[in-house]
């Protein structure tokens, strides 16, 4: 009978460290996941951000090409766009969340509507919309002709400035703690 009952708490204890071990198993399974799903979850949020900034600066940047393509229309084919009229309306546009570039320079208030802005038959516009924290972060390059033809402007750019970074991958306590992943 001794025997019977040595062999019985053998079994006991073999059994208890195989369920201490698949439950710790489990439990590392389920904090690795969540570990996934928070961080999918964060990049998910980082890109929504991001489209959310790209279509309002489009949105701006159509603004204004709309506007300056008004003001070019008003010309007849093949006639000289009075630059005057150019620099009347970049004036016009010009805003805390935008910098205004005309070949290469920054364009400065008050505007001397008097200066020569045409290079090459062509007044070339950029603007740099600014984002929430003042950095360029969309641009446009615009070139007007100086003879209207066909299209008021070519577009020659129209894009997000890049910008580097690095994902944080590193989930965030309430406490402020954080756990380095390595």
């Amino acid at each position: 009978m001794n025997r019977l009952n040595k062999k019985q708490k053998n079994s006991k204890g073999s059994a208890t460290i195989l369920v201490i071990l698949i439950v710790l198993t489990v439990v590392l399974f389920g904090v690795m996941n969540m570990m996934s799903v928070y961080t999918s979850y964060k990049i998910s949020q980082k890109n929504l951000k991001w489209t959310k900034q790209y279509y309002e600066f489009d949105s701006k940047a159509q603004v204004f090409a709309n506007n300056i393509a008004k003001r070019i229309d008003k010309y007849s084919y093949n006639s000289q766009i009075d630059q005057s009229d150019i620099l009347d309306e970049l004036s016009k546009n010009m805003a805390d969340d935008r910098e205004i570039l005309i070949n290469g320079k920054t364009l400065d208030l008050p505007i001397d509507k008097n200066q020569k802005i045409a290079q090459n038959n062509y007044i070339d516009v950029g603007v740099y919309f600014l984002g929430e924290d003042g950095q360029r972060a969309f641009y446009i390059d615009l070139k007007i002709p100086q003879v209207k033809g066909k299209k008021p402007y070519e577009t020659s750019y129209w894009n997000r400035v890049s910008e580097s970074f690095e994902y944080n991958t590193n989930p965030e306590f309430s406490e402020g703690e954080e756990i380095i992943i390595q």
